[in-house]
C-alpha cells in the first residue's frame, strides 16, 4: 500500500484542524465585555429562567478593561445579563446565533453607551433601548406640558395628538425590527412584549356597548404574540410575570377554572421539553404549597395528568416519587370528596363512628391539650358551637391528638366541651394522621350531612361565613 506523501499528510491535517476549529466555534462561546471605567476584579454572566436567575460563567479582568466569558459548549439562546462583583446587574444583552462577539460601553452611561461588534442582534437591541429611552423622555415632557392646560382645551388636544403620533412611531420602529428579522431572538423578544390590540367593543342587541368585551378579547388573545413552544422565551425577564398575570388576574380563582387555564398553557407549549419543565416545576411548587383552600386539587391534577409524561425524565426520581405519594394522599381529601371514615374511642372508651354523627354539618376538629393555638381556638369553637348548633343542626367531632386519657379528660372538663370527644390513637380505623394529612394542630374540616368535605384547614372565624353561603345557595 502506497503511503500518502508528507505534503498530503500536512494538507489532511490542515483540513482536519480547520474542520475541528469550525466545529469548535460552532459549539462554543466567547463573549468579550469592554466597559470603560469598570474596575471590578470579576464580573458575572447570568441568564433568566422563569422567575429565577442563574450564574452561567465568571470573567476576571485582564489587560485594560477587557473581561472574557468563554466555554466549549454553546449557551442556550435567550436574554442574559452581566453583573458586577457586588452582584448588581450592569446590563442585559442577547445570546443568539454565533456566540462570539464584543460588547463595549462606558460606566455611568449604561445602557446608552452600549454597542456590539459581530452581533447584529445585540446592536439592534442596544439601538432599540436608546430609541425607546429617547421616546419615553419625550413622552414624559409632553405629559408634563399637557398638565398646564385644561383637559378640553385645544392645546391639550394638540399635545395629546403628539403623544399618539409618538406611540405610533414607536410601534412602527418595533414592527420594523420584528418584520426585518424573522426567526431571530430579538424578533421573538419584541413580539412577545406586545400586548394584543383591542378593537372597539361592539354594541349589544339593546344598543349598549358590551362592557365585558375588552376583558374577554384581551384574555382570549393574551398569548397571540407569545410562542410557548419556543423555549428561548423562558430565558427572558418577563415570561414568568406573564404567566402569573394570566393565572391570577385573567382567570377565575376557582380550581376548575385554573386547571382549564393551566392545561391550555401546556397545549401551547406543545412538545417543547424546556417549556414543559419550566411550567411543571413552577406550577407544582405554586400549588402543592398553596395555602388557598381547594388549590391542592390543582396540584393533584398536575401529578395525575402529567407526571407519567416522558418529558418528566428531568425530575429527580425520589422527588418525583414523593410528589406522587403526596398527590395520592391529598386526592382522597379534596373538597367535594367524602371524608375518610373514623371510628375512634370516646371518654368511656366506646367506639364512635364519624359517619354515624346525625348532623347536617360536622366540624372535624383535630386538637392537642398542649397546643398553644388550640388553647386559643377551642374557646372560639365552643362559643360558635353554642350559638349555631341548633341553627345549622351542627355537631363537632373533636379528635384528641394526645395518647394520654388523663390529659384529654382534664382538658375536656376544664373547657367544658360538650361535643363528641374521641381520642385519635385509640382507633378502629387506620392512622388518623395519615388519613387526614394531620401532622400539627389545630386542624378543622367542615363536612355536610353525607360527610362530604365542604371546607378544610379552616378556623372558627371562617365557618360562619362558609355555612351562611352554603345555606344561601341551597335556598
Amino acid at each position: 500500500m502506497k503511503l500518502p506523501s508528507i505534503g498530503k499528510i500536512t494538507m489532511l491535517l490542515l483540513v482536519f484542524l480547520s474542520l475541528f476549529s469550525f466545529l469548535y466555534s460552532q459549539n462554543s462561546y466567547k463573549i468579550s465585555v469592554q466597559i470603560e471605567g469598570l474596575n471590578d476584579s470579576i464580573i458575572l454572566l447570568a441568564n433568566y429562567n422563569g422567575d429565577k436567575q442563574f450564574v452561567a460563567d465568571t470573567a476576571y479582568k485582564t489587560k485594560g478593561t477587557a473581561y472574557t466569558f468563554a466555554g466549549t459548549k454553546s449557551l442556550p439562546e435567550g436574554m442574559y445579563f452581566v453583573a458586577g462583583e457586588n452582584k448588581s446587574k450592569l446590563f442585559d444583552f442577547i445570546v443568539s446565533g454565533k456566540q462570539e462577539f464584543v460588547i463595549t460601553g462606558k460606566t455611568g452611561r449604561i445602557p446608552a453607551s452600549l454597542n456590539s461588534k459581530n452581533s447584529n442582534e445585540n446592536q439592534i437591541f442596544f439601538d432599540y433601548i436608546r430609541f425607546l429611552s429617547e421616546k419615553q423622555k419625550k413622552q414624559a415632557e409632553l405629559l408634563e406640558l399637557k398638565k398646564k392646560y385644561t383637559a378640553a382645551s385645544d392645546s391639550a388636544e394638540a399635545i395629546g395628538n403628539q403623544i399618539l403620533l409618538l406611540n405610533e412611531e414607536v410601534k412602527r420602529y418595533i414592527n420594523g425590527i420584528i418584520n426585518s428579522n424573522p426567526g431571530t431572538f430579538i424578533s421573538l423578544f419584541l413580539k412577545s412584549m406586545q400586548e394584543p390590540e383591542i378593537p372597539d367593543a361592539p354594541r349589544l342587541s339593546n344598543g349598549r356597548i358590551d362592557s365585558t368585551f375588552n376583558y374577554r378579547y384581551f384574555k382570549s388573545h393574551y398569548w397571540d404574540n407569545i410562542d410557548l413552544s419556543d423555549d428561548r422565551i423562558i430565558r427572558t425577564p418577563f415570561l414568568h410575570s406573564k404567566v402569573e398575570q394570566y393565572l391570577t388576574k385573567l382567570t377565575s380563582p376557582a380550581p376548575d377554572s385554573l386547571i382549564v387555564a393551566i392545561d391550555g398553557l401546556f397545549r401551547r407549549a406543545k412538545n417543547n421539553e424546556e417549556t414543559f419543565k419550566y411550567l411543571m416545576w413552577y406550577l407544582t411548587i405554586k400549588y402543592e404549597s398553596s395555602e388557598i383552600m381547594g388549590y391542592d386539587a390543582i396540584f393533584v391534577h398536575l401529578v395525575d395528568t402529567y407526571y407519567a409524561d416522558p418529558k418528566m425524565k428531568w425530575m429527580n426520581p425520589t422527588v418525583k416519587e414523593n410528589l406522587i405519594k403526596r398527590a395520592n394522599k391529598l386526592n382522597t381529601l379534596l373538597i367535594g370528596k367524602k371524608a375518610p371514615e373514623l371510628i375512634l374511642l370516646d371518654t368511656l372508651q366506646l367506639p364512635v363512628s364519624l359517619y354515624k354523627i346525625p348532623a347536617d354539618f360536622t366540624i372535624l376538629y383535630f386538637w392537642d391539650p398542649d397546643c398553644s393555638h388550640c388553647k386559643k381556638e377551642t374557646p372560639l369553637l365552643k362559643d360558635f358551637y353554642k350559638n349555631y348548633k341548633q341553627k345549622y343542626n351542627l355537631e363537632v367531632y373533636a379528635v384528641c391528638m394526645d395518647t394520654s386519657w388523663k390529659e384529654m379528660k382534664n382538658y375536656i372538663l376544664k373547657n367544658e366541651t360538650k361535643w363528641v370527644n374521641v381520642n385519635g390513637f385509640y382507633s378502629m380505623t387506620p392512622d388518623f394522621r395519615e388519613l387526614y394529612d394531620v401532622h400539627s394542630s389545630p386542624v378543622m374540616y367542615l363536612l355536610d350531612r353525607n360527610k362530604t368535605i365542604i371546607a378544610k384547614r379552616i378556623l372558627t372565624e371562617q365557618i360562619a361565613g362558609i355555612l351562611a353561603n352554603r345555606m344561601k345557595t341551597q335556598e
